[in-house]
């Protein structure tokens, strides 16, 4: 089966995922529980987004992935609950290693805590693990472990500030 999954997600899967109208949620998300992604209650992919290997991907409940994002799931992706990976956000867990000169290969798994929002045109790196409430600015890069509760920013992503949540009366 191992060998078979990759064969029928890049022939049969991945076309037929890109041919569902866009507002049939559910139904792309049965394609994708099909071949063995693990979704909670309510999760949401657009039309538009690229899974290479939906098998090593498990998203919590109400998960959005936006328009565009790319996920390269190579190895594991784990994606707590009320998360958003917002549009052309990229998950990548192998890239070739920069101290080889891409000539070795950096495997590693994503860990993405509950309650965080993954901006626009932002890169998530192998081993990178985002915890609670963390906001990636757009177009930041995640290389490595983010703080609980702040907005991170830039190129590696580093803490700018906390983030705070008031209680509506």
């Amino acid at each position: 089966m191992n060998q078979i999954r990759p064969f029928l997600w890049k022939y049969f899967g991945a076309p037929l995922y890109a041919f569902i109208p866009h507002i049939a949620y559910p139904v792309r998300t049965n394609l994708l529980k099909l071949f063995g992604m693990k979704c909670g209650q309510r999760v949401r992919t657009r039309k538009g987004v690229t899974i290479d290997k939906p098998w090593n991907v498990t998203a919590d409940d109400l998960v959005v992935f936006g328009d565009n994002s790319v996920i390269r799931a190579g190895e594991p992706i784990h994606i707590g609950k009320r998360c958003v990976i917002s549009q052309y956000a990229l998950l990548i867990t192998v890239v070739g290693d920069t101290l080889t000169a891409g000539k070795t290969m950096r495997r590693a798994p994503i860990k993405i805590e509950d309650d965080v929002w993954v901006a626009t045109d932002a890169v998530v790196m192998p081993g990178s693990h985002i915890s609670s409430g963390v906001v990636v600015g757009a177009r930041g890069m995640v290389d490595g472990q983010l703080p609980s509760w702040t907005i991170c920013t830039g190129e590696p992503a580093e803490p700018r500030t906390s983030r705070v949540l008031y209680e509506q009366n």
